[in-house]
């Protein structure tokens, strides 16, 4: 059992390893594809639209800002306070099996001590679905720490007041005994989550992982399986005949379509909006934390096949608890009606704009859903399952506007819902060099508030002058907020923006920290609250 539970341990931390290398070749290429695919150009292109669209329902109630800033405040603590409740929940049922198959004394105190431990996990989880940046997500997770071990301090005083025990300054030393357990656990699992949470994986990270996770059980399966066959006198026979590569082979062909079968379960899946993508990748970290548990409780405890059900069944009861939670999470209470975010960009500053999408695309999609054309500059940020699988079979092209006849089918098929995380998508739109201009103006004419970062802006960059002159044509100067910097054209941009120029805010941010994207986050959603468009 030793010997099996550490081949199943190896294999399991090696795909994890395997999983950021292969998803970061994923991603590389996938870039690659659609540059290639915008770069292609089949005729004389769409023309574009008029300016005038019906006004979109939300516009017809308007939320004052301090209201909408308010509700979004007050979302973002009832999500993280649904996240937490999530998994510690889910923690509680992992710390009742480890506690009892451990062999420890079951108490309260020493019961609340390990869900603690394991309920850390949902800081990273909050963190990505609230945008945090990455120090203030740290800092969190500290504080987090923190609290917990007080937590635990106090539940371990009042169980031995209760019991009639006296108080002593030793019991004191219950606060630094939750870390030293909590650096025992949680430092491989943790080892985990950093190898797999760079901000520009995660969004083919989970998809990766249950692929190779599946698939990489072939070689460990036939290994296995050979010894097995080769163990008995008319098995040894066929284990020579076949060898090693041969009984891979057998389990090699329904491992793989087994993968591939767990793939399109999970696009499908995503795209009937039964999970987010924070969703998919926490239960990715959740099962990293609980197979960490499980190997130790295999490797180290008696009766494996209990701890595997326990472990298997703590995995199993993660999802419909966090997605319980996060229904019930009291977002939906007090919303205001959704806004749409349409935002652009100069082309070719990757990390300026995913930054800038971080801190502004990613919050907003509490508030609503983000428009987007694609590019390689924020594919990291929008890939989602369906966009893995369709770049596998070589099916990516399809999803490219190569005609009006296409352009109407995505945005008929726009995704204005929220998810079960209370997250609205991101919907991007992937352009052929004939294509681009006609389904920009025509996000233009479905956005409530639109953001453009001008930064680097000069009279080289062909296709933000289209990009502003359409919206000094088609949309009400209120509901547009332009980022700049030092480099930006002033003087070209009030131009080409025309009459609209004076009415249009221009933000300046250069290098900013996330303190001053706040203004321009405010600005948004005072825009997307205002008047109306240009042609309403």
């Amino acid at each position: 059992m030793d010997t099996l539970t550490g081949e199943l341990s190896h294999h399991f931390y090696n795909t994890v390893i395997l999983t950021a290398v292969v998803a970061a070749i994923v991603l590389w290429r996938y870039r690659a594809a659609v540059l290639a695919g915008m770069r292609r150009s089949d005729g004389p292109g769409l023309a574009v639209g008029p300016a005038f669209v019906q006004a979109l329902p939300s516009q017809s109630t308007e939320t004052p800002l301090q209201e909408v800033a308010a509700w979004e405040r007050r979302a973002r603590w009832c999500l993280g306070g649904a996240w937490i409740l999530g998994v510690a929940a889910s923690s509680l049922v992992l710390a009742t099996s480890y506690v009892h198959l451990s062999g420890w004394q079951v108490s309260p105190a020493i019961l609340l001590l390990m869900t603690l431990i394991f309920t850390t996990a949902a800081a990273p989880m909050i963190a990505v679905a609230l945008a945090v940046p990455f120090w203030r997500g740290v800092a969190g997770t500290v504080v987090m720490v923190i609290l917990c071990a007080f937590l635990s301090l106090v539940a371990g005083l009042l169980e031995r007041a209760l019991s009639g025990r006296p108080l002593t300054l030793t019991q004191l030393q219950l606060f630094p005994l939750y870390f030293t357990f909590a650096a025992n656990t949680l430092w491989l699992p943790g080892l985990l989550f950093l190898a797999t949470a760079a901000v520009r994986l995660r969004g083919v990270v989970p998809i990766t992982f249950a692929a190779l996770l599946v698939f990489g059980l072939a070689p460990f399966a036939g290994s296995q399986l050979t010894a097995r066959i080769a163990a008995s006198e008319a098995g040894s026979e066929w284990a020579l005949r076949l060898g090693f590569n041969g009984v891979f082979v057998l389990i090699a062909v329904p491992a793989a379509l087994l993968a591939w079968c767990r793939l399109h379960a999970m696009a499908r899946a995503y795209e009937a909006k039964r999970f987010s993508d924070v969703q998919l990748l926490a239960r990715s970290w959740w099962l990293m934390l609980v197979a960490s548990v499980a190997f130790e409780l295999l490797a180290a405890r008696p009766q494996p096949a209990l701890s595997f059900a326990a472990c298997t069944v703590s995995y199993l009861v993660f999802a419909p608890i966090n997605r319980f939670f996060l229904g019930r999470s009291g977002v939906a209470r007090g919303r205001p009606p959704p806004r749409t975010l349409l935002l652009l960009r100069v082309f070719g500053y990757t990390a300026r704009t995913e930054r800038l999408f971080d801190r502004i695309g990613a919050r907003w999609r509490l508030l609503g859903p983000v428009t987007m054309i694609a590019a390689p500059d924020v594919v990291a940020r929008t890939i989602d399952p369906g966009d893995y699988l369709r770049y596998l079979t070589g099916r990516l092209a399809e999803h490219f506007i190569k005609s009006r006849r296409d352009l109407k089918a995505r945005l008929a098929a726009l995704d204005l819902r929220p998810d079960p995380d209370q997250r609205y998508r991101i919907n991007d739109f992937c352009c052929r060099e004939d294509t681009w201009q006609a389904t920009v103006a025509e996000l233009m004419n479905r956005a409530d508030a639109v953001v453009m970062d001008l930064r680097g802006f000069t009279s080289e960059r062909r296709g933000c002058e289209f990009e502003l002159a359409e919206i000094g044509r088609r949309l009400a100067p209120s509901r547009v907020v332009l980022v700049v910097d030092a480099m930006t054209d002033h003087a070209r941009v009030e131009r080409l923006l025309g009459a609209a120029a004076p009415g249009v805010r221009m933000l300046e941010l250069g290098r900013a920290r996330h303190g001053r994207i706040e203004p321009v986050f405010n600005a948004l959603m005072e825009a997307a609250g205002g008047s109306a468009r240009r042609g309403d």
